[in-house]
């Protein structure tokens, strides 16, 4: 997983095996927590993303979607809308 913090969104990539489709993914996603699950990810990393997010999103703006990468592999890109346009400086907290 890596992530850029873009101004108004930020942008998180997932790089995910050969043949996975969008019925393979699971994106939950509220104001200020998301969950990201992708079945066809090794046991144990299927959830690359889930936990309270460093600042809100307007979540009903948020988009998704899978592409090809490079070689057989396939890229996830999210993009998360920024409810308060600051820098982000984590993706996920522990608090």
């Amino acid at each position: 997983l890596s992530w850029e913090d873009g101004g108004e969104e930020v942008t998180v990539r997932v790089t995910l095996p050969a043949g996975t489709k969008s019925r393979d993914v699971r994106l939950d996603l509220k104001e200020q927590w998301a969950r990201l699950s992708v079945g066809t990810l090794p046991e144990g990393k299927r959830e690359p993303l889930c936990g309270k997010l460093f600042q809100p999103i307007n979540a009903a703006d948020c988009e998704w979607h899978i592409e090809d990468g490079p070689g057989s592999l396939r890229t996830l890109t999210l993009s998360l809308e920024k409810k308060r346009k600051m820098r982000w400086v984590l993706l996920t907290r522990n608090d």
